[in-house]
């Protein structure tokens, strides 16, 4: 009996592959193959038919759901049939899903890729921990590992909450895509607290500390802001009883109900460069930092005297005078240089400006120097000063001791060329032509200084000897005994006086040349004067 039964099975098992090698055309995806049989045929087949969606969706109720609902990317391809995509019966290894992913047009799914999303791989948001769809999360965990169904558009389905629950609506309400910090979409003027003045320059860091949810977020909610106070330390330490929006507007600290400060109501009003000094640098905020008169807050005492703030940048200089050397004399609010003392003052001093020295600017004279061990420019000098003081000797001490009044005896201070000096004082009166010949035809330089002191008055020392000595007596020629400054020629020579050779008759009618020819006396070409023949033989031979 036993042998019988096992030929029947055999011959069924055998009749039965043959009809199944007929009839199914391939072996089913491993997606499928719980459904591979003849018995299970007819679970996505429909004898006589076509196939139909209808058998796939009956048991992919998630995407019927999602069609019935026109969400997703199959709804953007309602029109299909399922088998147009997913092809079946080509073996357990052929996948049944194929789509290009870098070319994949993920607006079809109703959430379009933008900026950041962009640049993501596809599995970092599709992953079994970002599914909040209740049907997909009923899936097998099989499922759920390859399926791209089941995430949210809430952006907190796949990113932390950075503001741990402080707010109900969606994050998109605020933020883009582009960037999570800027927060693009967020205006403060949705807040109770509208953000003008320079409050709108103020980093958010600044008001929204991380003390939120134990310190692990910024806090945006439930922040303090009824009064100034909330966030400003009071810098008048309580000295004013008024709020400061009574005083202070949020556009500047400085606004005092729509307009600056007005300083003048105080005991020192503000004019030219005060003006524009910080309130700190009078106003100091603490004791370490004290002003420079050493006080503190908006209470100053000490103010009625420019030294009070500044420091004497003349190092006493002027202390010796009636008012003590007071700042306004010379000085205003409106600037330190240049300043407020005039000439007509210079006139008043030891050293009154005349000539030249009205044009001179105060740098030239008023040097830095040191006054009781301080930089500063000098004015005030315990010697009477000289030209010397200021100006290099130029004659080098040749007129030491010989100008009872220095450089003023020859020179003033109207111009350095405009000289006082006269020539009829000195060893050499100038007569003649010598009165108007430039200086510097006999004041020459000697080594870069021009000589005036210990000259040579002699005629030699300036003019050559045209008669080659003929007329030495000593070696020196008395040029004077012929000649004068008044021209060379004619000259004081009388021929009957001064030679041995008086001219008479005949003789004086003959030019000077018919006896005086040119030779060669001590190497030198001249006339020659002297020795000549007297006798008449030495001029008339041919008699």
């Amino acid at each position: 009996m036993m042998r019988r039964w096992r030929t029947i099975i055999t011959f069924l098992s055998v009749a039965t592959a043959g009809l199944r090698g007929q009839i199914s055309p391939g072996e089913l995806s491993k997606a499928h193959q719980h459904l591979e049989g003849i018995e299970h045929c007819t679970k996505c087949h429909t004898i006589g038919k076509a196939l139909s969606n209808d058998n796939c969706l009956t048991c992919h109720r998630e995407i019927r759901v999602r069609l019935a609902q026109k969400t997703g990317y199959h709804a953007s391809v309602a029109g299909k049939q399922c088998v147009d995509c997913h092809k079946e019966h080509h073996g357990r290894d052929f996948s049944i899903i194929h789509f290009n992913r870098s070319a994949f047009n993920h607006s079809q799914v109703g959430f379009s890729l933008e900026h950041k999303h962009a640049t993501l791989k596809c599995e970092q948001c599709h992953t079994p921990s970002n599914i909040r769809a209740k049907d997909i999360l009923a899936l097998s965990e099989e499922r759920r590992a390859t399926t791209m169904l089941g995430l949210s558009k809430e952006c907190s389905a796949c990113h932390r909450d950075e503001h741990r629950g402080q707010f109900t609506v969606s994050c998109n309400h605020c933020h883009g895509t582009k960037e999570w910090k800027s927060a693009e979409k967020f205006s403060h003027t949705r807040t109770r607290f509208p953000l003008i003045g320079a409050h709108a320059k103020v980093e958010c860091v600044q008001c929204h500390k991380r003390t939120w949810n134990g310190g692990t977020a910024m806090q945006f909610v439930k922040m303090e802001f009824v009064s100034c106070a909330s966030c400003h330390t009071d810098p008048h330490k309580g000295r004013f009883a008024k709020e400061c929006a009574q005083c202070h507007s949020p556009v500047s600290w400085r606004k005092i109900k729509g307009k600056e400060f007005d300083h003048a109501m105080t005991a020192f009003p503000l004019k030219g460069k005060h003006a524009m000094v910080k309130c700190e640098q009078c106003h100091a905020k603490s004791s370490k930092d004290t002003n420079v008169s050493g006080e503190v807050g908006f209470k100053i005492t000490r103010f009625h005297e420019c030294r009070n703030c500044h420091a004497d940048a003349h190092a006493q200089q002027f202390d010796h005078r009636a008012d003590r050397g007071r700042c306004e004399a010379c000085h205003n609010e409106s600037r330190f240089t240049p300043t407020l003392f005039s000439l007509a003052e210079h006139q008043t001093t030891r050293f009154p400006l005349t000539g030249a020295h009205r044009a001179v600017p105060c740098i030239k004279c008023h040097q830095e120097g040191k006054v009781q061990a301080k930089s500063t420019k000098i004015f005030r000098w315990g010697e009477i000063q000289t030209c010397t003081t200021c100006h290099t000797d130029i004659h080098q001490g040749q007129f030491a001791g010989k100008m009872p009044n220095g450089c003023e005896t020859c020179h003033s201070t109207q111009s350095w060329e405009e000289l006082r000096f006269s020539h009829e004082k000195t060893h050499f009166p100038l007569r003649g032509k010598h009165s108007v010949i430039d200086c510097s035809r006999c004041h020459i330089q000697n080594n870069g200084i021009t000589q005036y002191a210990g000259m040579n008055t002699e005629c030699s020392s300036c003019h050559k000897d045209r008669h080659a000595g003929q007329f030495a007596k000593n070696g020196k020629t008395e040029c004077n005994a012929c000649h004068t400054e008044q021209h060379w020629r004619p000259t004081l020579f009388d021929h009957n006086i001064h030679s041995r050779f008086a001219l008479t008759g005949k003789h004086a009618l003959i030019s000077c040349a018919q006896c005086h020819k040119q030779g060669i006396v001590n190497n030198q070409r001249t006339i020659i004067y002297k020795p000549l023949g007297t006798t008449c033989v030495e001029c008339h031979p041919a008699q």
